[in-house]
């Protein structure tokens, strides 16, 4: 007997049809194992909003604070200059009493920022170094026409503000360290002199009088340079001061960076090799891992202008220098 070809169609088509049901079935348990797996999850969410977690706080030792000098950068104050708002399109201003009012307020940031600082580490010591062109001076014709003092006067009004800035520093430090460079605008002579620097500088001559006058108090001690560089070792830290004036840049790709780089790895060629150079002269502040350049306490001038140098307001630099880990918090002083 002949199979008819409409029972081979019917049996083909219940195949088909037995085998889409059991996928679908399939299909339908995976689902419902996936929504009961949901609703697992679901429950285990809902639990734990109801549940209390109570924080584990962290225990905070403060007696492991860290021990670090604190160190203010002073340079480039140019005190007896006089900026017109109009020569600088209203950026800046400066004549002696704005000068007097920025220096007070650095003074008095140094101990506010040394006391925040107090909270994380144990700071004893200061190091203020006075880093030159503290004065403008006359080497220009220009600023014999436009300086508000002579550099005798200056010296006399400088050495007031800087003991009146020691005064207000006293009573937040066991110890005040002042390292000294002389500038290149203070000097008595036409062209920088370099084995006899300081024998033409005011600003020698200021701290000089510095000295004497604070020659009986224990409190304070001065470090004076007769030659370019200053060198302190600070915990195991060779630092490494200088005014700036000895780096050569004339502008370009990099700005600071390169040259200083340069001069940095000349220097340490010597055995008297630093950790860290700290210098001004370029009215910036910048920094890397092996340099700080400070900035000016009279700003955006002029000559500044003329130059095409970036603005940038009046800055000086605190730092922490750490026992263990070196340079650390690093600040700049706006004024």
């Amino acid at each position: 007997m002949k199979t008819s070809w409409s029972s081979i169609a019917r049996e083909q088509a219940d195949k088909a049809h037995k085998t889409e049901v059991d996928s679908l079935k399939a299909k339908l348990a995976q689902y419902q194992a996936s929504v009961e797996n949901l609703e697992k999850q679901l429950g285990i969410a809902l639990s734990l909003g109801k549940t209390r977690i109570r924080p584990q706080p962290l225990s905070v030792s403060m007696s492991d604070k860290a021990e670090a000098v604190a160190i203010a950068l002073a340079s480039d104050w140019h005190v007896e200059e006089t900026v017109e708002s109009a020569s600088v399109n209203g950026l800046n201003e400066y004549r002696l009493p704005i000068a007097k009012t920025r220096i007070e307020k650095f003074f008095s940031t140094i101990a506010r920022l040394t006391e925040i600082e107090r909270h994380g580490a144990k700071i004893d010591d200061l190091i203020l170094w006075l880093g030159g062109d503290l004065m403008t001076g006359m080497i220009h014709e220009e600023l014999a026409e436009s300086n508000s003092k002579t550099p005798t006067q200056v010296i006399l009004w400088l050495q007031d503000r800087l003991a009146d800035g020691l005064a207000t520093l006293k009573p937040h430090f066991k110890r005040i360290l002042i390292p000294t460079s002389y500038g290149n605008h203070g000097r008595t002579t036409v062209k920088p002199r370099h084995a006899t620097g300081a024998a033409h500088s005011y600003e020698w001559l200021l701290y000089r009088i510095l000295e004497g006058r604070f020659a009986e108090d224990q409190q304070i001690e001065f470090q004076i340079a007769d030659s370019y560089f200053n060198f302190m070792t600070v915990f195991d830290r060779r630092l490494r001061f200088h005014h700036g004036d000895g780096l050569k840049f004339q502008g370009g790709i990099g700005g600071l960076t390169i040259p200083t780089e340069k001069a940095i790895a000349s220097w340490n060629k010597s055995p008297n090799r630093a950790d860290l150079d700290l210098f001004g002269h370029w009215h910036q502040y910048q920094q890397n891992r092996h340099w700080l350049c400070n900035g000016s306490l009279i700003g955006y001038n002029a000559y500044a202008l003329s130059i095409k140098a970036s603005f940038e307001p009046p800055t000086q630099t605190y730092f922490l220098l750490d026992k263990k880990r070196g340079r650390t918090m690093t600040s700049p002083i706006y004024l």
